[in-house]
């Protein structure tokens, strides 16, 4: 592709440049059929559960193609068998670096690691690629706030117009950035470091409530800042500014859910001694920090901790309520047994308690299934998925996912009030967590909406080295509905406050506490 490129921009007509094309297409040699089983899974679907996300219909277009290109191309418009991918740039049928199983990876796609960022091939190759894998591997490209059609026009100019290594990631992250995924990131984010600063505060954490960046935790006693301080301006920048500065370049949802998105990237400073401005009881506070070139990230964990300081899996607090905080159920990554032992442990000791709060405002690396068991008597189907359809480029098939397999019935079923916890921090397997079980009869969402990035990823290799991270599979309700960008909706609503924030309160949680305590008290009478 790299060699084509150049051809195609010294080609003198349309003519000579589909002669090129069209020779190209031919040297890549005649497909070798194998079987017809994607073929055969896509003519057996039913309609509404075909998604189609690429318009292949400018294939047929021979004004613009000429006839013979247009003519060798339109069997790709038609259902594909099962053909030998190994050296094509999508391969359904192994990972890709990770070693772990995806739907579809871009394999044999070339990382050019020594490429010319001065050279306007190349650069034109990185965007194109990045377009076009979007263009038929992503399932949400027709809930965006933009065309997707109309920026790769829009772009080019953009990706031209500049020559260094800097301003190309920065091109392709703002692209990126209009999928409005909070899925998306990058393998290197040097290249962020450098456009909104190297320097981290990293000893709090903030929250978005009320219109406001509102510090929630702070993790180091000598921190300047106190709990419930309203950030104003960082380096003399009004927050507000900055806030647009980081959504140029990262994958923010909505304008209401940024904080998960821009928790790495808004308190940074290119300064080691920024000054900030802060409202703290309702004066105006400015002080000036002293930090170091820490980029690592402390995440807090809404899990309360026990004697030691470390994090309780589950307990029952007053009330006789037990709590389940998934992030520190879960032992490791792909040790399915012993979670699902861990699981079985926490649901017996929480057996007898007169309600259950889980909180999916944290991670359930692996657990989505366990709970689902305990709290309905058959499986049910707890979203759809839209998985990538090998036999036709850019569409994607629908099919349902069941809360549970019945081969791991629970022991019991809990039959008291279950309050799930959701909100912002609810991201990918909490959400799908979350729709597993909210159709229980007597499960309760509580909290704000989820942030809506649910899904798997795919991993794709960008020209000059790096790799971004998106997501690739559409989730939906049970009955069809988009997720993606609106996320999962709680039953009640309950938002954060900063009155609650600067008193320490987790507003959400008590709330949960409140309404077991009334619905126990409403049926004892």
């Amino acid at each position: 592709m790299i060699t084509l490129i150049p051809q195609v921009r010294q080609a003198k007509n349309s003519e000579a440049t589909n002669q090129i094309l069209n020779e190209w297409l031919l040297s890549l040699g005649e497909i070798e059929y194998e079987t017809d089983t994607p073929a055969a899974q896509w003519s057996s679907a039913k309609e509404e559960d075909k998604v189609v996300i690429a318009d292949t219909s400018w294939i047929f277009n021979k004004k613009y193609l000429g006839e013979e290109l247009s003519a060798n191309m339109e069997p790709l418009t038609k259902p594909l068998p099962d053909i030998n991918r190994f050296r094509a740039p999508i391969d359904f049928s192994r990972g890709y670096y990770t070693g772990l199983f995806e739907p579809a990876m871009f394999y044999n796609e070339k990382l050019y690691e020594d490429m010319d960022y001065s050279d306007e091939n190349y650069r034109l190759l990185g965007l194109f690629r990045v377009w076009n894998a979007l263009e038929y591997y992503c399932p949400y490209l027709d809930i965006l706030d933009e065309d997707w059609e109309d920026l790769l026009p829009e772009f080019i100019p953009q990706m031209l117009a500049e020559s260094d290594q800097q301003s190309y990631d920065l091109t392709i992250a703002a692209l990126m950035a209009k999928l409005q995924d909070a899925h998306v990131s990058f393998w290197n984010g040097d290249f962020l470091k450098k456009e909104f600063g190297e320097y981290l505060i990293d000893d709090v954490e903030f929250v978005f409530a009320e219109g406001e960046i509102v510090i929630v935790q702070t993790f180091d006693e000598s921190s300047l800042f106190q709990t419930g301080d309203i950030v104003r301006k960082i380096d003399g920048v009004d927050i507000k500014d900055r806030i647009e500065h980081c959504k140029k370049y990262l994958g923010v949802p909505t304008d209401e859910k940024i904080e998960n998105v821009l928790q790495l990237w808004l308190l940074s400073s290119h300064s080691k001694t920024p000054e900030v401005t802060v409202i703290r009881d309702k004066k105006k506070v400015t002080f000036t920090l002293n930090l170091d070139e820490n980029m690592e990230f402390l995440w807090s964990r809404y899990g309360v901790n026990n004697e030691d300081g470390e994090p309780k899996p589950y307990e029952i607090i007053e009330g006789n309520i037990g709590v389940i905080n998934p992030d520190f159920m879960d032992l490791q990554a792909g040790a399915t047994h012993a979670n699902e032992v861990k699981w079985t442990e926490a649901m017996n000791a929480l057996k007898d308690t007169d309600g259950l709060i889980v909180d999916y405002r944290q991670y359930p690396a692996n657990s989505q299934y366990y709970l689902p068991t305990y709290l309905f008597e058959e499986p049910e189907v707890g979203l759809l998925t839209a998985t990538i359809s090998e036999a036709v480029p850019g569409t994607y098939l629908k099919e349902p996912v069941y809360n549970f397999n019945r081969k791991h019935r629970a022991a019991y079923l809990y039959d008291k009030e279950v309050v799930v916890l959701i909100d912002e921090h609810s991201q990918s397997a909490p959400e799908f967590a979350a729709m597993l079980v909210q159709n229980g009869e007597k499960v309760t969402l509580m909290g704000e909406n989820t942030i809506g990035a649910d899904g798997y990823c795919l991993i794709l290799p960008i020209p000059g080295g790096n790799m971004v991270m998106y997501t690739a599979c559409g989730i939906y309700t049970p009955d069809g509905g988009q997720t993606q960008r609106i996320g999962v909706s709680p039953d009640i609503e309950v938002k954060k406050t900063i009155e609650g924030i600067k008193e320490g309160r987790d507003e959400v949680k008590e709330a949960a506490i409140a309404y077991i305590q009334e619905q126990n008290s409403t049926k004892a009478k």
